[in-house]
């Protein structure tokens, strides 16, 4: 049974990007999994009832957070509604497997869309050790966003004070600002150009070839699959003494041996797949939680036989053109019948959040946990890193119907081996008997 929900304050159209969002779940329904969780494992004294305080004033500082979704004559509407305290669960676990099951379970269960997008869990396995669970629709929310809740979560728990407080500063932009303001510039034209450059960019691309792969199954609903791993420290350091080197990012660098392990495994030279761009482009949307993110499809045009150079200097040219025109996702790129390839937003490849936005709660040792084993994405191949303070790690998220899990370990294994060989020989072809 539907829960009463709070009043609703104010009432907009979706944005673009949860319209294909939407979309998304409609066609694909439970194959298509939108839940957007954090695990954080906490050791010391929780003060329950400051964490009870800093989830109610995170709630009231984002509407996104407090928005609630339902379809009108085939139109996607949010609500903004009135700020109510968030619901904080707790559940006893009495061992790792209890753990794990029960992360699951919670990753798994529906929204209800029509109450809130919005789930806390507290798992508690001893006096002094628990972990926290904060489940966001991804409606409401993108990888940036959960940076900027972790950053206020922190500051607003504050164990063993007074905590009847002023109510929190909103941002500078609701996400109903940012969404009226994007509706704005698609009606106006602004993004004409955009999408001609996206069109023209993408023309004749095609998916990499990865003809060892098992195939696809015809019929059947997604199984996904999940590998987490932890880079090796060799390959870590490789990445960043590309970055030092070569004066570029870790998402850059990072995505030249993506590209380069693609051309390894498929012999093209010419390809696309996804990665996510945060779409943050105003200076109001800083501190805005919501779904800004784009996704968009990354042509990488190599020479023959290449060396980990060439594949760094196409990394870096296509990331400086995808900044420059993230506003349009690839869903909304035209395109005529059959110009490109099937499939290209099936592969994604990104770089998460950094050590910068991890959650910091006063009096308590926090790390984040990955997610449990089983867990789905919407694509077909989901490879992501993490950097840490320790290290770097990685999350593959996968459909078992077409990758084997052997399959997927070789490319975390080739992944890291390719980091470690670029760093010490970029100039040596990435294929080959002289890639060695």
């Amino acid at each position: 049974m539907t829960e009463q929900a709070p009043t609703v304050l104010r009432t907009a159209s979706a944005s673009v990007g949860q319209r294909l969002l939407g979309l998304m779940q409609h066609y694909r329904g439970a194959e298509s999994p939108l839940a957007v969780p954090v695990f954080y494992r906490l050791r010391g004294p929780l003060d329950r009832d400051a964490l009870r305080t800093a989830l109610n004033a995170l709630v009231v500082r984002h509407e996104a957070l407090r928005t609630t979704y339902e379809t009108t004559r085939r139109r996607l509407v949010q609500h903004v509604r009135e700020p109510v305290p968030v619901p904080l669960r707790e559940t006893q676990i009495e061992s790792p497997d209890a753990l794990e099951s029960a992360m699951r379970e919670l990753v798994r269960a529906p929204f209800d869309l029509m109450v809130s997008p919005v789930r806390a869990e507290l798992l508690t396995s001893g006096p002094e050790e628990s972990v926290l669970l904060l489940n966001v629709h991804h409606l409401s929310t993108d990888g940036w966003s959960g940076g900027v809740m972790s950053g206020d979560l922190g500051e607003f728990y504050r164990p063993g004070q007074d905590r009847a407080t002023t109510a929190p500063q909103p941002p500078d932009w609701s996400y109903l600002d940012f969404s009226e303001w994007q509706r704005t510039r698609f009606e106006s034209g602004a993004l004409a150009d955009q999408q001609e450059f996206w069109r023209s960019r993408l023309a004749g691309t095609r998916a990499p070839a990865l003809g060892d792969a098992p195939p696809v199954a015809a019929d059947g609903p997604r199984a996904p699959g999940t590998e987490l791993f932890d880079l090796p420290k060799q390959a870590a350091q490789g990445l960043q003494q590309i970055c030092k080197a070569r004066r570029t990012t870790t998402f850059t660098a990072a995505l030249a041996v993506f590209a380069s392990v693609m051309h390894q495994y498929s012999g093209d030279t010419d390809f696309g797949f996804a990665s996510m761009f945060a779409n943050r482009i105003r200076p109001e949307v800083a501190e805005t939680v919501g779904f800004l993110s784009n996704l968009l499809v990354l042509r990488m045009t190599l020479p023959e036989r290449p060396a980990f150079d060439d594949a760094l200097t196409a990394a870096q040219d296509i990331a400086l053109d995808a900044l420059g025109n993230q506003e349009v996702p690839y869903h909304l790129v035209p395109q005529s019948q059959g110009e490109r390839g099937p499939g290209l937003e099936n592969i994604l490849f990104q770089v998460m959040a950094g050590p910068e936005y991890q959650l910091s709660l006063k009096g308590l040792e926090v790390s984040q946990l990955g997610p449990p084993v089983g867990s789905g994405s919407r694509f077909d191949l989901e490879f992501a890193l993490i950097p840490s303070l320790t290290g770097v790690q990685g999350i593959v998220w996968y459909d078992r119907q077409r990758f084997s899990a052997e399959w997927v370990r070789r490319l975390i294994r080739d992944f890291g081996d390719l980091a470690t060989r670029a760093a010490e020989h970029p100039d040596r072809p990435v294929t080959g008997a002289d890639c060695a």
